[in-house]
């Protein structure tokens, strides 16, 4: 398996763990987006659909969202409150 392989396969097991947060219609949204290679774009519009329906995810959700889209997106065009909609584990 290639390294953008294990990229792709990271992204689609960060909206796997996401599918009790999301409904149907935004996984597809974003599923869609990946299985056309646009990867950057996919984290981007995550992002946006957490912060513009008032989802609250993990964290570590959160996190992985940054770590994946750096160097992916440029960073005004991420949504400056997605830190806002995580909760922390118990």
């Amino acid at each position: 398996m290639s390294e953008q392989d294990d990229f792709v396969g990271r992204v689609r097991g960060l909206v796997i763990g996401l599918w009790g947060y999301l409904s149907a219609d935004e996984c597809a949204e974003v599923e869609h987006l990946i299985d056309h290679d646009e990867i950057g774009e996919a984290l981007r519009a995550l992002a946006w659909i957490i912060v513009e329906e008032d989802k609250r995810v993990p964290a570590s959700s959160i996190a992985t969202i940054r770590e994946l889209v750096d160097g992916l997106v440029e960073p005004e065009h991420m949504p400056d409150n997605l830190d806002d909609h995580a909760v922390r584990s118990s």
